[in-house]
């Protein structure tokens, strides 16, 4: 059974890429050269929760999705995270510059709106906050991950407050988002994507799963006008801490399942 389950959902992603690429060389066209609109917004939307369901990813969200552009900051534990987080709401992504020449997925995830970073360079972090700020001040909301790795799920870290600055240029609220796989032992085993694991090993792990359950807590906006990087932080780090470390049956916020 696990075996069939492996190769059904292999044959669904390989079709569903298929749709991808033909939507981003149709709808999506002129997505690597400037933002994609709020209906290019919505087809990635849609794309994304149909590879969710693929996972078997079943997604319960405490809170409401965030009406206006956000900087969502969320902690980070696979890379499950990303089609969870844009499952919920429209939201584009910053991901290192060398994404954008991988065949396929390159061109799937430049035309769905991310933003493609150099690191390492003497002005990378600057130039992704300006790129990130000027997304916003276009109405777009934008995903980071500021723990600026992978961690196992039972904790988080500190976050990095560099990219916060974005919503202080940009006047736009930050949306704390904590994510959770819930299991009898914590964490659901097969999700966290730590110790330099191969893609595919992991991959094949989380397919060969019948069921992932997600919990993502949209916990309260922060505003940030008047208040310095550094603070916001803060301030987002401890929500999302308290969400994470928080037993589930003591969160008492509005429920939707995906």
């Amino acid at each position: 059974m696990r075996n069939i389950r492996i190769a059904w959902r292999l044959f669904l992603i390989a079709i569903h890429v298929a749709v991808g690429l033909v939507i981003t060389t149709t709808l999506l066209r002129h997505g690597d050269t400037k933002p994609p609109g709020d209906r290019e917004r919505t087809v990635v939307s849609w794309w994304m929760r149909c590879v969710a369901r693929i996972l078997g990813l079943h997604i319960k969200v405490l809170g409401t999705p965030p009406e206006h552009p956000v900087l969502a900051v969320s902690n980070h534990i696979s890379w499950l995270d990303i089609p969870v987080l844009a499952s919920i709401f429209p939201v584009s992504f910053v991901s290192k510059a060398e994404i954008r020449d991988w065949p396929a997925l390159g061109m799937l995830t430049a035309r769905a709106g991310t933003l493609f970073i150099q690191r390492g360079g003497k002005n990378a972090a600057n130039q992704a906050m300006e790129q990130i700020a000027f997304r916003l001040r276009r109405g777009h909301s934008i995903a980071v991950f500021p723990e600026g790795t992978i961690t196992d799920g039972h904790s988080v870290r500190r976050f990095h407050p560099r990219l916060f600055g974005a919503a202080v240029y940009a006047n736009a609220y930050i949306q704390p988002v904590a994510i959770r796989y819930p299991h009898a032992h914590g964490v659901h085993p097969a999700v966290p994507f730590v110790d330099a694991e191969p893609f595919f090993k992991h991959a094949i792990r989380v397919l060969s799963e019948k069921r992932i359950n997600v919990e993502v807590t949209l916990c309260r906006k922060l505003a940030s006008q008047s208040v310095d990087r550094r603070t916001l932080a803060k301030q987002a780090f401890e929500a999302i801490r308290q969400s994470v470390e928080r037993r589930p049956e003591s969160l008492s916020q509005t429920q939707r399942q995906l």
